[in-house]
């Protein structure tokens, strides 16, 4: 039997190869529009982030054109050049490759130091779409004058007058004191609440400053608050915080304030009673107020200070019993559960009448603060603590360590912590007679060390204000400063040079005043290394100077920064710190 053998030719048929053919030509399509979508991609990537770039270096060039002349920011749209290896503005806008940037410089409610920059780079991606990049940025006037606001009494002892003034602007050509006007009337139905002391405070979330001020009118004793809406420029939201009928203790300070870092403010102070209160504007309206765990005593001093970038509060209180105690606000609610009572620090000091406790957090580590007191009936020796934070809105206190024994006893204190370094300065006024003004550093262990020449002076105001203030400068935190009244019309400087521990061995005079000094008020600018100095003499008169921390001399020009008088019917009584100033953070 034959075997059949079938065969099969091998090969594609017309239709296949019409398929195969297009399914071909569709692959490499899709493959060459991927390549070319793919490069199109990549330049338009490349495109965006060196347009981003340009317009980067827009604002730098614009900052480097402010350091060199701030008065160069000219309003309007600018292109970049060079010329003699500086940055300059020329013509309205210049081409770098493909990109056009355009430079716009504006005025901004900041004031007449600030300008706003806004920098666009254009350019042509395909020709059916275009690109463009926008940034924007604030730019001040560093090297000018900062603005400011000062406030003090000018009743004396028959209106409830509180004048104000401003310092205009961060631009060095408009460095300026405004004219004297008048901030809201804290009772129109009355004029004879006379003011005692007062207190003010920057914002550096809005445009805003709050006063906290108490008054007398013969029977009974005031405290208010009032807010600033720097936008309009007009006082406002007057709050009546506490009153109370008493002829005693006139010119102590029982009242003070913070910022915390939400903006909001809080002021804690007395309504003669052992339960200190607090209250807070939200940037809209004042909140309820709130009690405080009970102390024990009615305070006559109060010192409040926010931890720096939280919500969190320390309140240090020394009261009518001669005691000094503290409490802790953990950043929560405003409430009193949110508030916590410290063992109290001590039950007894040389007098109730004098400024004898103060708290300052460092500069340098947030977590710590710095505590200064006294202790005894008999105290010669400033009593320190350090708190360190726990970060949860909490902490502990040191154990107290003493300073050496001084030939007096304690008097008026003050402390204030050192920018770069974990170290504190405390100074006090003896009860000598005439006293003498003493001053001390501490680490954060605590311990107490002596600077060279700590003895700032032999003769100062017998009363019982402090006579004297001290302020680091607060970016290189060396020099301190030490303004203070040694009896005669020329108010003194000494300088602190942290690097050495050594404090000047003779003082640097400042400008003659009308009587011999007898309060001072140091108030540093957060961000540079100038002081803004008050001074207050016997007869209800004050002035105002700025320290140079970058020359470490008193400014001379320009005016604003210069001497100046301003209130002449403040207080009747020279102890009272009728006056304040706060420079302008926001």
């Amino acid at each position: 039997m034959k075997k059949v053998r079938l065969h099969t030719k091998k090969g594609f048929s017309i239709i296949e190869a019409l398929l195969a053919g297009a399914l071909f030509t569709l692959i490499a399509s899709a493959f060459i529009g991927a390549v070319v979508y793919g490069e199109e991609s990549t330049q338009l990537s490349g495109e965006l982030s060196r347009g981003a770039t340009i317009a980067e270096e827009g604002i730098e060039a614009t900052r480097n054109i402010r350091d060199n002349a701030f008065s160069s920011l000219t309003a309007g749209n600018n292109g970049l050049a060079i010329s003699g290896n500086q940055w300059i503005f020329s013509g309205v806008q210049d081409v770098v490759d493909i990109f056009t940037r355009k430079i716009n410089v504006a005025p901004n409610s900041l004031g007449s130091g600030s300008r706003s920059v806004s920098v666009s780079t254009t350019w042509t991606q395909t020709q059916q779409r275009g690109g463009s990049i926008n940034i924007s940025s604030y730019l001040t006037n560093w090297r000018g004058c900062r603005g400011g606001i000062l406030v003090y009494g000018d009743g004396g002892a028959t209106t409830d007058a509180i004048k104000y003034k401003t310092l205009k602007g961060n631009d060095a050509s408009d460095c300026t004191w405004s004219s004297a006007a008048s901030a809201a009337d804290v009772d129109t139905g009355t004029t004879n609440k006379s003011l005692r002391a007062v207190q003010v405070y920057a914002s550096s979330n809005r445009h805003e400053k709050i006063m906290l001020s108490r008054h007398y009118n013969g029977t009974t004793q005031y405290i208010y608050a009032q807010v600033f809406d720097g936008t309009s420029g007009t006082w406002g939201n007057v709050q009546l915080l506490s009153s109370w009928a008493a002829a005693t203790f006139l010119d102590v300070q029982n009242f003070s304030g913070t910022y915390l870092a939400n903006g909001d403010f809080m002021v804690v102070y007395s309504d003669n009673g052992t339960t200190p209160k607090s209250r807070t504007w939200d940037g809209s309206s004042w909140l309820a107020q709130v009690s405080m765990p009970d102390m024990g005593g009615n305070p006559n001093y109060i010192v409040v200070r926010a931890r720096p970038g939280t919500n969190e509060v320390m309140a240090a209180f020394f009261d009518q019993s001669s005691d000094t105690n503290t409490e802790y606000f953990n950043g929560g609610t405003y409430a009193t559960a949110n508030w916590t009572l410290h063992t109290e620090h001590a039950s007894a000091a040389p007098n109730n009448t004098q400024w004898l406790v103060d708290f300052a957090w460092s500069p340098n580590n947030s977590l710590k603060g710095g505590l200064i007191y006294s202790d005894a009936g008999t105290d010669k020796s400033l009593d320190i603590k350090i708190w360190t934070a726990d970060g949860s809105g909490g902490g502990s206190w040191s154990a107290v360590v003493n300073s050496t024994n001084q030939a007096s006893n304690l008097g008026p204190m003050a402390i204030r912590g050192r920018p770069g370094m974990d170290e504190f300065v405390a100074c006090d006024k003896d009860a000598g007679n005439p006293p003498r003004v003493i001053c001390y550093n501490s680490n954060f262990t605590p311990t107490w060390t002596n600077p060279t020449n700590n003895i700032i002076v032999d003769g100062t105001d017998a009363g019982i204000q402090r006579s004297f203030d001290i302020g680091f400068e607060s970016v290189f935190g060396d020099p301190a400063v030490a303004v203070y009244s040694d009896r005669t019309l020329t108010p003194k400087l000494k300088k602190y040079t942290a690097s050495t521990t050594t404090w000047d061995l003779s003082a640097t005079n400042l400008s003659v005043i009308d009587a011999a000094l007898a309060t001072v008020r140091i108030t540093p600018y957060p961000n540079t290394d100038e002081m803004m100095i008050l001074l207050g003499d016997v007869n209800s008169r004050f002035y105002s100077v700025v320290w140079d921390g970058d020359n470490n001399v008193i400014y001379t020009t320009p005016g604003g920064y210069a001497f100046a008088v301003h209130g002449v019917n403040g207080s009747i009584v020279e102890t009272d710190y009728w006056y304040d100033f706060a420079w302008d953070l926001y």
